[in-house]
């Protein structure tokens, strides 16, 4: 076939859908397209003549079996040409001028059918949302350590994550709304409502504008000269698609076999799990990646505007001292470790330009320490007044705050008293 006679769009519609699908079929059909299949999102049209074509978009419950293929028959006999299905959803077109018998007279029973098949869509969306908000929940107040807002692949996954519940409770509010309403046409005996082309373009217009938000902060971050996220930003990628290609593959699988119910719904969890099992394992190497990845990246020491030596001590001559960087849209992460068995330096600077982070980190690092029974007071000091010193009962472990950064410090350094080691943290890091 001629390519030029082939087009394939991208249309996404769920069963309380249905008269939206037909009105954007129509609509193609007068710009001289018929529709051919549907894979998915994918659909598949073959030129015509610019034409007003008639589509049915039905909902049955049963897929490829005896009764839907009978139910086929009685649609064709009745005027209907059949031309493929997705799901429960079965696609009808007619081109004949006169008014031919509608598929589905019984308004109750076809809410029923377009109830059941839509609700297992929107009970999967409701529980991936939940799980969803309740892994921000533990990110933001349960685990004892702060979001690395200072790592670019940090900041992206919780927008993601942060676009994809905001979708999913907009469609699910939006398929109770719908419900209400087609219940209540009805108990009035009037034709059930369904969602109109033009609510559905708006519902895509939103997905397609976050997606494209996606995809530019991508772009973005892997733009960075921070190789390290670089190399995380692909990883994730790969992360998420292959799960989605394993699915999408099993799926077509299923759809080409006229498999039972028993049997589908066994591959189908088995494709879940193997998901599932995949992103644990990547997730993992990910992780394994990033340490041996930020091990590589460490930052010279000289770079390191404090060390032991500022304090009159030398560095260990058994190991070099450890330090990395990280930064991100947000700020920047510098960590130095030092230690032996008599002394220790051990920091953590977090600067960014933004007041909101610096508090945000502050509150988090206050917190962390609280779970770990290390109680920080706020001390007074002779640090200028815009310097906010906190410190635990023994003087060994610091956070010192500006309003651009935050500095959380422990320190084992003998003979250095608090006030000579606060002035010349100050000195070096932040005068």
């Amino acid at each position: 076939m001629n390519i030029k006679d082939t087009k394939i769009t991208w249309f996404v519609f769920l069963a309380y859908e249905c008269a939206a699908a037909e009105e954007y079929l129509e609509l193609m059909a007068e710009k001289g397209w018929l529709l051919q299949s549907i894979k998915g999102a994918f659909l598949k049209f073959k030129k015509i003549e610019p034409q007003k074509i008639k589509y049915s978009v039905d909902v049955f419950d049963h897929k490829d079996s005896d009764v839907v293929l009978e139910y086929r028959e009685y649609c064709q006999t009745a005027g209907w040409n059949y031309i493929c299905r997705k799901g429960e959803i079965q696609i009808f077109y007619t081109e004949e001028d006169e008014k031919i018998v509608s598929i589905h007279t019984d308004e109750a029973e076809k809410f029923k059918s377009v109830f059941k098949a839509s609700l297992w869509y929107e009970v999967g969306q409701f529980s991936l949302t939940l799980a969803l908000i309740f892994n921000l929940y533990m990110e933001f107040f349960l685990q004892p350590t702060d979001i690395a807002i200072e790592s670019n692949v940090e900041i992206l996954s919780l927008i993601t994550i942060f676009f994809i519940i905001l979708i999913n409770i907009i469609g699910v509010v939006r398929f109770c709304f719908w419900v209400m309403k087609a219940k209540g046409h009805l108990k009035e005996n009037k034709y059930m409502p369904y969602n109109s082309y033009k609510q559905i373009m708006i519902k895509s217009i939103l997905t397609k504008s976050y997606a494209l938000i996606i995809l530019i902060l991508m772009l973005k971050f892997s733009g960075s000269n921070n190789k390290v996220s670089n190399e995380i930003n692909i990883s994730l990628l790969i992360i998420i698609g292959v799960p989605i290609i394993i699915l999408i593959f099993i799926h077509k699988f299923i759809d080409r076999k006229r498999f039972s119910t028993n049997t589908n719904i066994p591959i189908t969890i088995f494709s879940t799990l193997l998901s599932i099992y995949l992103v644990l394992t990547l997730s993992y190497a990910i992780v394994f990646s990033r340490i041996t990845a930020i091990e590589q990246s460490k930052v010279k020491t000289e770079k390191v505007s404090l060390t032991v030596v500022d304090f009159g001590f030398e560095e260990s001559n058994t190991a070099s001292p450890y330090t990395s960087y990280d930064r991100s849209i947000l700020g920047q992460r510098i960590q130095y470790t030092s230690s032996n068995e008599e002394e220790e330096l051990n920091y953590i600077i977090y600067e960014s330009q933004y007041p909101w982070v610096i508090n945000y980190k502050k509150v988090r690092l206050l917190s962390g320490h609280s779970k770990y029974h290390i109680g920080l007071n706020q001390e007074n000091t002779s640090l200028p007044s815009n310097i906010k010193v906190y410190s635990n009962s023994q003087k060994k472990q610091f956070l010192v705050v500006s309003e651009d950064k935050i500095v959380d410090i422990f320190k084992r350094l003998d003979g250095i008293s608090e006030d000579e080691f606060l002035k010349k943290v100050y000195e070096k890091l932040f005068s």
